[in-house]
């Protein structure tokens, strides 16, 4: 009873071991690479033998047949006297097949004696041939004639020899490749485990918190590379809307605390007082333009992300921008009169496209609006229209290249602006409808000022 709990406890650690290595990739990368290997050379050494040994082989079994159909017609055409001086004769000239005849009186050929336990051809005997100084293995087969039997056989030593050293070579060369593929799959899959383990590790890194991570590039420029390279990207992509998600946040705390804080300070100052003093119109009014500034706050980010999640499916038509460019021109007149600027509409002919109306008009509103706002008293405005869009030039203060990217986030306002009204969506809802579009928005220096390029990039029509 020892010995079968003895080999069942060492089965079983044998059969953890395996499910173990089974469940690591290197181990089946192994396992996989040194299969074909292995595979490979099997199929190459029996190419090889049936090229070379098989074919021997083949060459001496079609001599025999030969020989057979050649002396079964001598001896069915000649006199057993002719027949036995041409043996004679075709003994004397092959020397890598044994003949032998044997009648009633003698037996001819190279041998004494024929065996009597050879099987008759087509099938195969081997059997032993005692000769001067040695033992020799041949195989042949007995083929009856009229008056007597033919032996025909080939030597089988150097044949077998032969076979002995060829597999002892593919022996060897499986072994050898065993312990190649072992090796060179072991060393492949480590370093493919490694990368893995890279990418395993900065993974672990981003998911305790640290967005900063990002996957080592080699100087390979392999494919591994390139996976990091489109990793990396994706992360810089979920950092920056982290980090404009978490400023969305503040933005909207910072900017709607004071409107909410007076309305409640308000509502506060009129429940105590309610029984003395009444709310009038007045105050009411007050406290509906706060709600109204809350609420178009909202409504704006609402829009901006329809826009931006391609929810809002308006239908393209045929749109003239110099047409709108004009009624922009109309609506926005009075603002820039008021401050004592010059607007000017340069019209590029034949500027058609394929788009929603609407919402170019809205674009074309917000960026002249945007330039009237900012742009001092009696400065100078130039709207233009392009074949595929628009552009805006001003000589107000600009914006800096550092704050070019920031003004494009929802509710970012440059510290110089806060004063003015606005709820830090100009930007990018012209952003998002330009991008709806399938266009972009640049911005740009105009010394001094600010040029807004606004590209349109729908089919034109």
């Amino acid at each position: 009873m020892t010995f079968p709990r003895f080999l069942k406890q060492y089965a079983a650690l044998v059969i953890d071991w395996l499910k173990t290595r089974r469940a690591s990739f290197v181990w089946r990368f192994t396992l996989l690479y040194t299969a074909l290997l292995i595979t490979l050379i099997a199929v190459v050494f029996f190419v090889l033998y049936q090229l070379s040994i098989g074919e021997i082989s083949r060459s001496y079994q079609q001599q025999i047949q030969l020989i057979t159909q050649q002396q079964r017609l001598f001896n069915e055409q000649m006199s057993e006297e002719e027949y036995l001086a041409q043996f004679s004769d075709q003994t004397q000239q092959i020397n890598n097949i044994i003949l032998a005849y044997q009648n009633a009186e003698t037996t001819y050929g190279h041998l004494t004696s024929i065996p009597n336990n050879l099987l008759a051809c087509p099938a195969q005997t081997a059997f032993l041939v005692d000769s001067i100084s040695e033992l020799r293995f041949y195989i042949g087969c007995i083929e009856p004639l009229a008056n007597g039997r033919l032996l025909i056989a080939f030597d089988d030593e150097n044949l077998y020899f032969l076979r002995v050293q060829f597999l002892r070579a593919g022996v060897l060369a499986l072994l050898l490749t065993l312990a190649l593929g072992i090796l060179s799959g072991r060393y492949l899959s480590t370093q493919l485990l490694g990368r893995i383990k890279g990418i395993n590790d900065t993974a672990k890194v981003i998911q305790s918190g640290d967005l900063a991570a990002r996957i080592h590039i080699s100087h390979r420029n392999d494919e591994f590379d390139l996976l990091a390279s489109y990793i990396n990207r994706m992360l810089n992509q979920f950092e920056d809307s982290f980090h404009a998600v978490s400023g969305v946040t503040d933005s909207i705390a910072h900017d709607l605390r004071t409107p909410l804080g007076r309305l409640r300070l308000r509502l506060e100052s009129h429940l105590h007082s309610i029984n003395d003093t009444p709310i009038n119109e007045e105050q009411l009014q007050e406290m509906l333009e706060d709600l109204d500034h809350i609420l178009t706050t909202f409504s704006a980010m609402l829009e901006l992300s329809r826009l931006e999640d391609k929810q809002a499916r308006s239908q393209f038509r045929h749109v003239d921008l110099n047409q709108v460019a004009e009624d922009v021109i109309d609506l926005i007149q009075p603002l820039a009169q008021e401050k004592q600027q010059t607007l000017s509409l340069i019209i590029t002919p034949q500027s058609f496209i394929q788009g929603d109306k609407t919402l170019i008009f809205r674009a074309m509103f917000n960026t002249l609006e945007n330039a009237c706002k900012y742009t001092d008293i009696g400065g100078t405005i130039e709207f233009i229209t392009t074949p595929t869009g628009f552009i805006v030039k001003d000589n107000g203060p600009g914006i800096a290249d550092e704050f070019k990217d920031k003004v494009l986030q929802r509710l970012f306002r440059l510290e110089s602006s806060r004063t003015s009204p606005g709820y830090g969506l100009g930007f990018p809802l012209i952003k998002a409808i330009a991008q709806f579009h399938k266009g972009k928005l640049e911005l740009q220096d105009n010394q001094p000022g600010l040029q807004v390029h606004v590209t349109l990039c729908a089919h034109r029509p």
